[in-house]
């Protein structure tokens, strides 16, 4: 992995009001990660990632309209760019998917943890 710029620690309330709101399967390895993190930057040679911070997520998620357009799916970030990174409600499998032409049938499968979905990069 290259640089990681991991933000603050959510506080416990922060955390509990997330888990409240997921009635959804997350991926292993998830909260470990951001109990610790309030999302971070992930830079490599190769690619970036932006983790959104777990007190923006649901937010993020209505402002980028996700549930109209792939209601099956959770985002939880992005390359910086026009891909976002998804967890699959169902599976708690992470999938990346283009933002612009947003669709269930765009997604495609990158982990089914999200700590190897991290050592990828």
């Amino acid at each position: 992995m290259g640089s990681i710029d991991k933000n603050p620690a959510p506080a416990e309330s922060e955390v509990n009001t997330f888990l409240e709101y997921v009635n959804f399967r997350l991926p292993d390895g998830f909260m470990d990660f951001y109990k610790v993190a309030n999302g971070a930057f992930i830079n490599t040679e190769e690619n970036y990632l932006h983790l959104w911070p777990l007190t923006e997520m649901v937010q993020l998620n209505v402002d980028y309209a996700v549930d109209e357009f792939a209601p099956t799916f959770f985002a939880f970030g992005s390359n910086g760019g026009d891909t976002c990174y998804l967890v699959e409600r169902a599976t708690g499998f992470v999938f990346e998917m283009p933002f612009i032409g947003m669709a269930e049938d765009e997604a495609t499968f990158v982990d089914s943890n999200f700590s190897n979905f991290l050592k990828s990069f």
